[in-house]
């Protein structure tokens, strides 16, 4: 029988970790993630190797499929699609973490600086599959909801996110910027602020938000 920690150390020296698990249809299901900028140090020096529009996404598969083929499992991947899986609400089976008011899933620890990068699907059980922790969102107990009042051109309004707003402003490139420094809305959450992805970190994703086709 496979187990849970066999495969958490496999993922470790890529800067990824393993996001919990969840049993589906006689299925197991294993995601497999990042926190903080862990995955940075790894993926960063080989940035400039990967052919454009998605080098993370490219690395991510390279390195995962192996995995998944020595465990036996399959790997799915919420970049792949349509369809696309479904992995909020996976991520949400899986491990203690909940909708924020900006959108992004916030943990408990980790914050809004966290992600998913794929999954590994087991025909069989999963040995020491950790249960998820029943608590209650952290946004509950906020009341400033700081996420909500820093955005510098009010892009999250009455529950929506106002997307070209955002793309507008990250288009004028402006320095110390969100551009620059990472979604000032997503700093300004006090959870798990010591993870917050590192200035290069930052700068890649809201490079990436940049291109994507929002139709």
């Amino acid at each position: 029988m496979v187990d849970y920690r066999d495969i958490e150390n496999s993922v470790k020296a890529l800067g990824l970790c393993l996001r919990g698990g969840f049993v589906d249809e006689d299925k197991t299901y294993i995601l497999i993630g990042n926190t903080g900028s862990d995955i940075w140090k790894e993926f960063g020096p080989a940035y400039d190797d990967w052919v454009e529009p998605n080098p993370l996404d490219e690395w991510t598969k390279r390195h995962i499929d192996p995995i998944a083929a020595d465990f036996g499992a399959e790997a799915l991947y919420p970049f792949i699609g349509p369809p696309f899986m479904p992995f909020q609400r996976w991520a949400m089976k899986a491990e203690a973490v909940f909708p924020s008011p900006i959108g992004p899933l916030i943990h408990p620890e980790y914050g809004l600086w966290h992600a998913y990068r794929a999954a590994l699907v087991f025909e069989e059980p999963v040995s020491g599959l950790p249960l998820r922790e029943e608590i209650a969102s952290p946004c509950i107990a906020c009341e400033l909801k700081p996420c909500l009042v820093s955005c510098p051109v009010d892009a999250f309004v009455e529950g929506a996110f106002k997307f070209q707003k955002c793309l507008d402003h990250l288009n004028k490139k402006l320095e110390g910027s969100c551009m620059h420094n990472g979604c000032l809305a997503r700093r300004a959450c006090p959870i798990g602020a010591e993870y917050r992805y590192h200035r290069e970190h930052a700068r890649f994703h809201m490079d990436k938000f940049l291109r994507i086709d929002f139709g």
